[in-house]
Order: C-alpha cells, then sequence, then structure tokens
C-alpha cells in the first residue's frame, strides 16, 4: 500500500529535502511537521512542502505512515521519547542520521524495533536549515538504510521502493558497519578538512597572504569545513570510537609521508601518488 501521510521532526536541509521529494512525487501527500521555530513551519507551508505544522510533539503524527527525525542524534532520542505515546500500530520510524549506534539502542530500549529503519542520505551541502533544502540535492545520492533485525521485511521493501521513488539508490547496511564506513568517507574527512582549514590560518603571514591565494584546489578539499559545528561536534560524539580508530590510521600515515618527505624519497611520494590517482578515478 502507498504509503500517503508522513511526519518530519525538524525540518533542517536534509528533512527539508526529503518533504519536498515528497511532494514532488506524490503531490497528495499529507506532510506533517514539527520544528521549534513557528518561523521554518511558516516558511515550509508557504512554499507548499508541509501541510500542517506545529512547536510541539502531538496527536498530529499519531496515524502517519512514516515519521522521519530529522534532528541531531541527541535531539533524535529525545524526540522518541516523546512521540512512543502517540505512535499508531502503522506507523514506521526512521531517522535521517549520520551515525546509527545511538539511535538503534534507543529504539531498542524503548521497544520500538519493531518498527525502525534507520535511513541515511549520502547527500548534504556546507549549507543548513529549510532555507537552502531543495529535493534536487537527493537525485542519484546513497540512502542507505540500517533496518533493525525485527522490523518487517514489508515495511523495509516499502522504504526501498520509496527511496527508489525519490531519485536515490538505497543501499541496506547494518548500524555497526554503516558508523565504520561514514567514519571513513565522511567524519573523518570533515574532521581533516577542519585541521587543514585551520591550519592555514594559524600558519598565515601577517597580510594573509595564503588566505589571499588560496585558490580551487584547496577551496575544494576544505569547502567542508564550513558545516555545521553543532551538528558536527553531535556527530563526533555519537561516533567517537570509530573515528579515533581511523583517525590514528591517518597521523600515522600522515607520519610516515612526512619522514619520506623529509628524507626526499622521490620513490615513496611517487608510489603514493599512484596509489591514490588508481583508486579515486575508479570512484563512479
Amino acid at each position: 500500500m502507498r504509503m500517503n501521510k508522513f511526519g518530519f521532526l525538524s525540518l533542517g536541509l536534509i528533512g527539508g529535502s526529503i518533504a519536498m521529494a515528497i511532494r514532488h512525487i506524490n503531490p497528495d501527500a499529507c506532510i506533517v511537521a514539527y520544528a521549534r521555530r513557528q518561523s521554518t513551519l511558516d516558511e515550509a507551508l508557504a512554499v507548499g512542502a508541509i501541510n500542517e505544522g506545529t512547536t510541539k510533539i502531538n496527536e498530529l503524527f499519531s496515524d502517519c505512515d512514516m515519521i522521519f527525525l530529522c534532528a541531531p542524534v541527541a535531539v533524535n532520542n529525545k524526540l522518541l521519547e516523546q512521540l512512543k505515546p502517540l505512535l499508531s500500530e502503522k506507523t514506521i520510524l526512521t531517522d535521517v542520521g549520520s551515525v546509527k549506534g545511538a539511535i538503534h539502542e534507543t529504539v531498542c530500549a524503548l521497544g520500538l524495533e519493531n518498527r525502525f529503519i534507520g535511513g541515511h542520505p549520502m547527500t548534504g551541502s556546507e549549507k543548513t536549515g529549510f532555507a537552502n533544502a531543495n529535493h534536487g540535492i537527493l537525485k542519484n545520492a546513497y540512502y542507505i538504510l540500517t533496518p533493525t533485525e525485527t522490523v518487517s521485511k514489508e515495511a523495509v521493501a516499502e522504504y526501498y521502493a520509496l527511496v527508489e521513488e525519490l531519485g536515490c539508490l538505497p543501499l541496506i547496511l547494518g548500524c555497526e558497519e554503516h558508523d565504520y564506513v561514514t567514519a571513513a568517507v565522511s567524519h573523518v574527512p570533515h574532521l581533516a578538512a577542519a585541521a587543514l582549514t585551520n591550519l592555514v590560518r594559524d600558519s598565515d603571514t601577517a597580510n594573509g597572504t595564503m588566505k589571499q591565494i588560496a585558490a580551487g584546489g584547496f577551496k575544494d578539499i576544505t569547502r567542508i569545513a564550513s558545516a555545521s559545528p553543532d551538528m558536527w561536534e553531535s556527530i563526533c560524539m555519537a561516533n567517537a570510537e570509530n573515528i579515533a580508530d581511523l583517525l590514528d590510521d591517518y597521523i600515522c600515515s600522515l607520519q610516515t609521508i612526512s619522514k619520506a618527505v623529509r628524507a626526499k624519497q622521490q620513490g615513496f611520494i611517487y608510489d603514493l601518488f599512484t596509489a591514490s590517482k588508481e583508486y579515486r578515478d575508479s570512484f563512479t
């Protein structure tokens, strides 16, 4: 059965973009949303992304087919507790967070594992908030699903089909694998970009020459350093062990590179770039 009523708890960049995408593929869908600020809801209502909004968790969500938890990880855990008494039997819960271990633990503790399927659209922007939401950012993005062991196969299949309708590429992973993989390809790169940006800031000349001449390469590598500090603090705290383990490996690699550069080991540097080029060129 086609899902027709969707709830969103928080309407930031990702939540807003998914709501817009659902509206795009199903103009008759009923979309309701919670946000802390009425101004966010007013903006979403004005562009037709939602049908109704509220600044309190209430019965508006009681008969949803699917509810998306779109707040930061720690906030989602608290929202789940408020939401639990309002849920109907048919409601499937999902989230859009970058870390899955914590939300899965909360879901199990609340006895909601038979209705939860974690979700993570692998897309985004250094910009934040509903004002920057756009259903186009989902196009051709991988959308990872992390179902619990007890949620029905029918629910997973229905969510999988919705993700395909949204123009995304669904991929099913366990929550532990998800957190390790995203630490490597998303979380550590964000920290590396932030560290590199701050290195240039702290190393710059008195007249700011480094900042002045920083061109495409540096700007491409560090674009994600402009992401939300609040969001990335939450992500790093929630996936600390995976991030720290991979950072340790990265630091060891950088130390090896530093020694090779100091020793002017031409062959090592050549092989380093050869290997990285071959692997990077294999990306689709």
